[in-house]
């Protein structure tokens, strides 16, 4: 496997990434374009402050690289080597983003451009389902996320977090009882949205903190659901039973949106990163969780289903020689 640093320009800014291939050079290959969640996270799945190093984005791209397949993954805008400003960009931002992104792909000599699949991890599920709308793709690989709109996953996540202080012990968990936390939040988060939704800034400040205000906007007003209906390509989804993150519930209502080919997978002990958890999940202690796990490999159920998709949908039909 070889991996280059290559670069693509989007809406006037470069943005800079890794491409993964085979050390081969008489075929051209299906290729996978990966979208990371939400965060300052780098193409590689680390924040730049070093504080959390998942690589989680890494091992994916050389797992789906080993199958052979190109693998294409990016830093965000104003992230790593990429230009632009993090915090200024929009969920659409992102979408063009990633056009921008399969477009490269298309226009690479080593690329089967009728065979380029958009793998998204968790808000890159979004991501991937709204970039289908505007860009022809082969395939959809959505990942701790699917089938969930942004305002539902935060509430979720919220009450799991209440419940978590509520069920201390002790004079911290009395505390919390009596200071009635879960209602008094819900009125700060109403009000915090309520305050997005009103303003066309693309970043405020609430208590001295900036907030990506754009980026909040087009994710409270874009209804996933509605444009599920409009994936007419083989798609495959899977979330894991231990993600604090996502919703695995919420795969049952893929059926009935996703007109194309459609495959979904609950897979037992894996959580929102990919990675085995036999434990419970305390949401209070999420950060600590992911870090421990990072030097896990991939969750072998996800490796098999992953690689049977792949082989099943793309790799059945003989590459293609370069002209």
């Amino acid at each position: 496997m070889i991996e280059q640093s290559i670069s693509f320009e989007s809406s006037g800014n470069v943005l800079r990434g890794t491409l993964s291939m085979l050390n081969e050079k008489k075929q051209k290959y299906p290729a996978v374009l990966i979208l990371s969640g939400s965060g300052p996270l780098n193409r590689d799945g680390n924040d730049a402050k070093g504080k959390l190093q998942l690589n989680l984005y890494k091992q994916l791209a050389s797992f789906i690289t080993s199958l052979g397949f190109i693998t294409l993954r990016y830093d965000k805008r104003g992230i790593g080597e990429s230009e632009g400003d993090y915090f200024s960009a929009g969920m659409w931002d992102l979408v063009h983003d990633a056009k921008s992104a399969v477009q490269f792909l298309k226009n690479h000599p080593s690329v089967d451009d009728q065979r380029i699949i958009v793998l998204g991890h968790s808000e890159g599920t979004t991501l991937a389902v709204a970039l289908n709308t505007i860009e022809r793709i082969h395939g959809l690989i959505l990942l701790s996320g699917a089938g969930e709109r942004l305002q539902e996953a935060l509430l979720r996540q919220r009450k799991l977090a209440y419940q978590a202080l509520n069920n201390l012990k002790g004079i911290k968990g009395k505390l919390m009882r009596m200071l009635n936390i879960e209602q008094k939040n819900e009125k700060k988060a109403e009000a915090l949205f309520n305050k997005i939704l009103q303003t066309d800034k693309d970043v405020i400040k609430v208590q001295f903190r900036k907030i990506n205000a754009k980026w909040f906007r087009e994710h409270l007003q874009y209804d996933v659901l509605q444009d599920l209906e409009k994936v007419e390509c083989s798609t495959l989804a899977i979330t894991g039973d231990k993600d604090i993150q996502a919703n695995p519930e919420k795969l049952n209502r893929l059926p009935k949106l996703v007109k194309g080919d459609l495959e979904y997978y609950t897979i037992k002990n894996m959580d929102h990163g990919l990675k085995k958890q036999e434990d419970e999940v305390n949401i209070l202690k999420i950060k600590k969780i992911y870090k421990e796990n990072a030097s896990k490999p991939l969750h072998d159920e996800l490796c098999f289903y992953l690689q049977k998709w792949l082989n099943d949908h793309y790799k059945s039909e003989q590459s293609s020689l370069i002209e």
